[in-house]
């Protein structure tokens, strides 16, 4: 974390006067000022917030009057967003593989736009959501991306007309594309690939009289965590060369960033509860872990939050393992943090870009509570 942003944080945390750890704090001013960021640096892209990655109620009020909808991925983050008020017309349903009941629910309170990228999907779209809108999932590189999608989800291209004409001849109304370049995409190239694979769809398509009339860019916008990732700034001119280059202007372009909205708005705090040296190692054990939100670690090796602290180091700081209170080995955050040497017993650790897949995966596992969340109100 930047010397700066740390400075930021810190005043804020101050002045929230929260003492009892563990919890969040969520900037909610944060979250609007990246929406109004990339709907001014992408203006040819419309803005869908993906509510998987961080599904807090005052998030999606805040983000309601910004953002053109919300992406859905299950009958659960329907009914929320119903609840909140939310019109169906608003929603896209992008998970390619979805529970046929949910398809059924969803579709008969105004869900119209599903993805899929299997014939089996096509079935239970043609079942349960008939003359529905529907968008293919194409396989794209995701090469340099923290959280891989390509091997889970998505038709390779050359398979497209088949499941196109397919949906087609369901009496699905065939009309939209979509990608994925992986969450955290850190490598630009992947953008300009992907539409230019796009685009070759596109025209094969016209070819057997099917016309695409939108393509969903999916999510992997990229936040700010400890190690180098590009800007908003470097990633929007990448994907605008490649829509100018490879999209016509007839064209509409959506996408669902999630983790780039979220993740940096929300600090965790955290108080150390145990210091030990063992073989050689020295841990810090912390009041909150991989099963109360913080489990991305556990998803790909290396991964690592920014970390700071109101510690100054006496001299020098030293490398820790940070591992969380419960008794499940697994429970560990990395073996290879850098913290004030002096770190002890009763400090508080910060633990930030914890706004994005943290909470929405927390459970009560060992009788351990979910962080409460706090909010820095936004400025209106």
């Amino acid at each position: 974390m930047k010397d700066q942003e740390q400075d930021e944080w810190l005043a804020k945390i101050a002045a929230a006067g929260v003492l009892k750890t563990p919890y969040a704090l969520t900037d909610l001013n944060i979250i609007v000022e990246k929406a109004h960021q990339f709907k001014k640096l992408l203006p040819r892209v419309g803005l869908y917030y993906a509510i998987k990655s961080n599904s807090d109620s005052r998030i999606i009020d805040t983000l309601d009057d910004i953002v053109d909808g919300f992406d859905i991925a299950s009958l659960g983050e329907f009914k929320q967003l119903q609840k909140q008020g939310i019109a169906a017309d608003r929603l896209v349903y992008s998970n390619p593989v979805k529970i046929p009941g949910h398809i059924a629910e969803t579709y008969k309170s105004g869900v119209r736009y599903y993805a899929f990228d299997s014939l089996a999907e096509v079935q239970k779209l043609q079942e349960h959501a008939p003359g529905a809108t529907v968008y293919i999932r194409l396989k794209v590189s995701d090469y340099g991306s923290k959280f891989p999608l390509s091997g889970k989800f998505g038709i390779d291209p050359m398979h497209a007309i088949a499941y196109a004409s397919a949906a087609k001849d369901a009496g699905l109304q065939m009309k939209g594309l979509t990608f994925h370049v992986g969450s955290q995409a850190e490598n630009r190239k992947v953008w300009t690939a992907a539409f230019k694979t796009v685009a070759g769809v596109i025209k094969s398509l016209e070819r057997v009289g099917i016309n695409i009339e939108f393509v969903d860019i999916g999510g992997g916008f990229p936040a700010n965590y400890e190690d180098f990732t590009p800007s908003i700034i470097e990633v929007a001119d990448t994907v605008n060369r490649a829509i100018d280059q490879y999209i016509p202007d007839n064209i509409r372009l959506f996408a669902e960033p999630g983790r780039y909205l979220s993740a940096n708005a929300s600090i965790m705090a955290t108080t150390v509860i145990g210091r030990e040296h063992r073989s050689g190692t020295d841990w810090l054990y912390i009041d909150v872990g991989t099963f109360q939100g913080l489990i991305e670690p556990l998803e790909i090796s290396g991964w690592k939050y920014p970390i700071t602290t109101e510690k100054s180091a006496a001299g020098y700081k030293k490398t820790f393992v940070l591992t969380g209170p419960t008794c499940d080995a697994c429970d560990t955050l990395g073996t290879d943090y850098e913290l004030p040497s002096d770190v002890s017993v009763g400090d508080k650790l910060y633990i930030g870009a914890a706004g994005a897949y943290t909470l929405v995966y927390a459970s009560r596992f060992n009788g351990f509570e979910i962080p409460k969340t706090y909010y820095i109100e936004r400025e209106k």
